[in-house]
């Protein structure tokens, strides 16, 4: 039971240790940025989708 004990403290100090070096969503994105991003990724996701449906054919099973 004690190396469960110590096996936690280590995953909690991994995560606080990554999770302070990922900056806040407000530390990256303003309103505007944020607008400006998903208008991108939306239209790059669309693009992806049309250029994909070029090439990928489904067929039915019969």
């Amino acid at each position: 039971m004690a190396r469960q004990t110590g096996s936690k403290g280590y995953n909690i100090r991994l995560i606080d240790t990554l999770y302070s070096q990922v900056p806040a969503f407000t530390d990256v994105f303003d309103e505007e940025t944020w607008y400006t991003f998903v208008i991108c990724f939306v239209a790059g996701t669309f693009l992806v989708a049309f250029i994909l449906s070029r090439f990928i054919t489904i067929h039915p099973v019969d």
